[in-house]
């Protein structure tokens, strides 16, 4: 056997072991991607499963976002409409708060007047003190009686020394009385107008008038006016009398009302037309006698 013979059994034995070990290796790789292939295809299922699993969450907790926020979108809506109803509430309150302001600004207004009031009260009352003097000399019978006037007066006194305290209840009373002097004063088929405070649409409000100053009082004596009362409304002490602008009747101007020499009480004129005048009754003393239509008034006692 040649050399070159030799050589060709030993390639084929080395070929013939190689494709053996290639062969072998290839079965051996065959089954173990076999099995491979079918963990993959287990784990393929079972991500197919869990996919559809998760998509269906998905879509549940889809479905379950699209709910809350349709409920968030109403809740926003109620929100935003509640907002909106606060925001006008608070524009009201500010609308409110700026008009008790305004209110707060002119009741300290009348405050002061009514502190100028007082004092005019006050001067008043010390002059009627000397004018009841005055009559209780020049008429003795009338003593007992003047004696009870003087005992008002100092009450009336003691009232206006107490007003200070009571300004902030008479603001709200004051009001209620000026509607009421309109009421008044339109049983006697009259009207009065006031600018302040404000009236509501179509309704009428009384102006309320101050005493008279010591000097008004004195230059009042002198004109010497007699009249009579023409009409009488004893409920509310309130008095018409028979002489009005066109006699020289103003208002503030006082009136004593006599019967023969009897003093019976004084009419404060309140509103005059041309030839009537309204008036509050004073000093009148319910236990004596009441003034009755007809009876006599004049600015000056005993003229």
């Amino acid at each position: 056997m040649s050399t070159l013979t030799k050589v060709l059994i030993v390639l084929l034995t080395i070929s013939s072991i190689f494709l053996c070990g290639i062969v072998v290796t290839y079965v051996a790789n065959a089954e173990d991607w076999k099995g491979r292939w079918s963990d993959r295809n287990s784990e393929v299922q079972r991500a197919k499963a869990e996919e559809k699993k998760a998509k269906d969450d998905y879509n549940r907790l889809q479905a379950d976002t699209d709910a809350l926020k349709r409920q968030l979108n109403d809740a926003i809506a109620a929100l935003e409409q509640k907002a909106g109803d606060l925001q006008g509430k608070l524009d009201q309150a500010e609308r409110e708060k700026s008009r008790l302001l305004n209110d707060v600004n002119r009741w300290s207004a009348s405050v002061e007047d009514l502190g100028a009031t007082n004092d005019k009260w006050q001067g008043l009352l010390e002059n009627t003190q000397t004018e009841l003097r005055k009559v209780e000399a020049e008429r003795d019978k009338q003593e007992t009686q003047n004696k009870e006037v003087t005992a008002t007066l100092l009450e009336k006194m003691a009232i206006i020394a107490q007003l200070e305290g009571l300004v902030k209840e008479l603001q709200g009373e004051k009001v209620q009385l000026q509607t009421k002097l309109v009421q008044l004063l339109r049983q006697f088929g009259k009207t009065v107008t006031s600018s302040t405070p404000p009236r509501p649409p179509g309704k009428e409000q009384a102006q309320v008038v101050p005493a008279p100053s010591p000097a008004e009082s004195e230059k009042v004596k002198g004109i010497g006016l007699k009249g009579l009362i023409k009409r009488l409304d004893l409920k509310n002490q309130m008095a018409e009398i028979s002489i009005g602008a066109a006699d020289g009747v103003k208002e503030k101007m006082k009136f004593h009302v006599t019967r023969g020499d009897d003093f019976i009480c004084d009419i404060l004129v309140l509103h005059v037309d041309a030839e009537t005048a309204v008036g509050v009754l004073e000093l009148m003393d319910v236990t004596k006698q009441q003034p009755k239509v007809g009876d006599n008034v004049s600015t000056n006692i005993g003229s």
